[in-house]
Formats: structure tokens, sequence, C-alpha cells
């Protein structure tokens, strides 16, 4: 009685570490991170080995490895080991995490409660959003010090977007998945307005093709005319009054489309470099350019962008160095050069393709296109991003690196009943 009690209390905790996950997330980096590593040792200590068989892919192990002992290499070449060393070293955590969840996430009991709870803090942080686009301040009474920008749960970090985001796809594919299809249009228009009013430009954007490829991809043909359409042209009408009578959307419409075109320098009396570097983010094309120029085999080493910046570009010039570049492509090249982007690049494709070609059927591989939107729009050029090796950014790419296997492996598995 008293072994089942405390299995039943094991199985509690575990459960509870994976529903806060997202709160965790919005606590602070810190806290988040004590949550991931609650999990793998939780996984450590209840490890079974019929079950660990079960989610252990050896190609996949192998593919991993060759990336922990590349960037085990970059340390080594960097231009200041001491600031490589501890993102590099520590990446094999990816790895645990991703065979962690996969080994929780077998018991579907489990995994429907973590999915209901996470959908209903998605939902709580869209109504804190409008809240606070309303009174000013949200729930907890929190202010943006940015005008036109949401804060909300975050306080002083405008991430509130991002993390919808983060979220948006792998809980969309459970619905879509148990066709909850009500609930998982209703789960997208809410989440596309709720970061409509962040004020995020960056991820609206991202939001904007997620919602193109799912609405092409989806498979409930039924469905496209009765809601979307009615959803589309209800979000039409309110779209055309909002701009009409409030300044807000006005300015949203503004920042969203034609304030871009402004921030381009076009300046006559500049140099094309001079332009470039007065033109948001694109300046750190030009920065990238230089540092890729002085290292371009194998680049200044992981988190050596900022000190690169300062050494290389001229005295004028180093107020454009920011701590990272803001874009995965500016980051890769610049701290990993031309081959090593090349190794990276050609690692993520074959880990995101890796078993693909186990599902036959047409509507399934239209379904996995979709469960993989988070991971293709982290890696689309252009379009600003956080650093793709901090932690907090990995650890959001690599979840939802799990989830799309998983529902690889769902799909797989539902093929082979069907078979």
């Amino acid at each position: 009685m008293e072994k089942l009690k405390e299995i039943n209390l094991s199985k509690l905790v575990i459960t509870c570490l994976f529903c806060i996950i997202p709160i965790s997330f919005i606590i602070g980096k810190l806290i988040f991170e004590i949550n991931i590593l609650l999990i793998i040792i939780a996984f450590i200590f209840s490890l079974n080995k019929k079950k660990f068989s079960e989610v252990f892919d050896k190609r996949e192990f192998l593919i991993f490895l060759i990336l922990i002992i590349y960037l085990q290499f970059n340390t080594i070449i960097s231009v200041d080991w001491q600031n490589s060393f501890i993102r590099n070293i520590f990446f094999f955590r990816f790895y645990i995490l991703i065979i962690s969840f996969r080994y929780f996430f077998i018991n579907d009991y489990f995994n429907s409660k973590v999915f209901r709870f996470w959908i209903l803090i998605i939902f709580i942080t869209t109504f804190d959003i409008l809240y606070e686009f309303i009174n000013g301040q949200n729930l907890l009474g929190f202010k943006s010090d940015y005008a036109h920008r949401i804060a909300s749960f975050f306080n002083d970090e405008l991430i509130v977007s991002s993390f919808v985001f983060s979220l948006l796809i792998p809980l969309f594919s459970y619905l879509y998945l148990n066709k909850k299809y009500k609930l998982s249009l209703f789960f997208l228009l809410i989440s596309f307005i709720a970061i409509f009013f962040s004020g995020e430009r960056s991820v609206f954007f991202k939001m904007i093709l997620a919602l193109t490829i799912i609405f092409y991809f989806w498979d409930y043909k039924n469905y496209l005319k009765k809601y979307v359409l009615l959803i589309s042209v209800c979000l039409l009408i309110l779209s055309s009054l909002f701009i009409s009578v409030n300044k807000y959307f006005k300015h949203q419409i503004d920042r969203y489309i034609f304030s871009i075109e402004r921030q381009i320098s076009s300046n006559d009396n500049f140099s094309m470099r001079q332009n470039l570097l007065n033109t948001n983010y694109i300046n750190q094309a030009v920065v990238t350019y230089e540092i890729v120029k002085k290292h371009p085999i194998f680049g200044v080493g992981n988190k050596n962008y900022y000190k690169s910046c300062r050494n290389y570009m001229k005295q004028n010039d180093k107020n454009y160095c920011f701590t990272h570049p803001h874009q995965v492509y500016y980051e890769i090249f610049s701290e990993h050069g031309i081959l090593g982007a090349f190794l990276i690049l050609t690692i993520l494709i074959k880990l995101i393709t890796l078993n693909n070609y186990k599902i036959k059927n047409k509507s399934n591989k239209k379904k996995l296109f979709i469960f993989g939107i988070y991971l293709y729009l982290s890696l689309i050029p252009l379009l600003p991003s956080g650093s793709f090796f901090s932690s907090n950014v990995s650890l959001l790419f690599w979840i939802n690196y799990f989830f799309y296997t998983y529902y690889r492996d769902l799909l797989i598995k539902r093929e082979n009943l069907n078979n």
C-alpha cells in the first residue's frame, strides 16, 4: 500500500512539473531552467530499460552526438573559449530533455492532463493581453514601458507573443489530432488577436505565415467554408471598424505594414554600407559580414558575436554592436562560419526529416507539415529572432522539436495499425 502511494505521488509530482512549464517560463529563466532540470532528474530516477528502448532512436542519437562533438570543437577554436564553454558543454541537456519528454509522454492519460493545463494557461495569457490593452495594466498590475506594446505577465520583458507562439503549434496539433475542430479554430483565432495586440511585429508575421500553412494543409475541408470564411469575414469587419474609430489600431497597422519601409535608410549622402548600418536589424548583416571576413570557416565561436563586433567594427560603428545579432542566420554564420553553419543547418534539417519516409498517407504528410511549423519558422531568413543558442530560445525550439517527433511517431503508429 505504501509503495502504491509512493508511485502515485511520484506520478503526481512529474505531472505537476510538466504542467507548470509555461508558468515557470513566465516567472523567469532561472525557474524555467530549474523546472526542466527537475524533469530530467525525474527521468533519470524513473528510468526503465524496456520503456527507454521504446523512445530511443539510434540515428537521432548519432546525429545529436555529431552536433555535440562539433560544439566542443567550436569552443576550442573560438576567439574566447570562456564565452563559449558553458553554452557548448551543456548543449547535451537538450537531447536528454527530448528523451525525457518522450519517455513520460508515452502515457496518454498523463499527456492529456498536461495539454489541457497548457491550453488553459494560453487562454489566461491571451485574456491578460486584452485586459492590459483595455486597462493599461495587466491582471497583476504590470505595465509596459513601451507605447503600443503589451508585456502581460512578463512585466518588463516584451516576449509575451513569443511565449504564446511557442506553444501554439503543439497545442493546436493536440486539438487537431483529437478532432476538436471548433476549439482548434477558436484557439487559433484568440492567439492571432492576442499576438496582434501585443505589438511584436516579427511574431505577428510568423503567425500570418503559420495560419497560411495551416489553412493550406489541414484536411478537415468540410469546416473550411463553414468556419474559416466566417472567421475571416468577422475579422475583416472588426478590423475595418477598429481602424476607422481607434487610433491604436491605426498605429498598429502602420507599425506592422508601413513603418518598415520608413526604417530603411536610403540617404543619398551616405554610402551603401552606412545606409545598411542605419537600418534596424539589417545593420547586423554588415556586422556579420565583417566578422565572417575575418573568420570565414568556423566563425568566432558561440557567444562571441558582441566581443568580435567590438573588435572588428570601426570606432564610429561600435554602437551598432549588440549582445546577439537578432537573426538566426547572422548568429550562425558569424559564430560558426560557413562550414560550421553548413554543418549545423544540415543536422537540423536531418533531424526534422528523420523517419518522415515512414509516413505514406498523403493526409498524414500534410498533418506532419503543420506539426513542424514552429521549427520551420524558427529558421526563416530576414525576420528578427532571439539568440538561437541561448537557453530560453533553445529550450523552446527543442521542446517544439520533441512535440513534432511525438506527433510524427503517433502518425506512424496509426498507419501501422491500419495496415
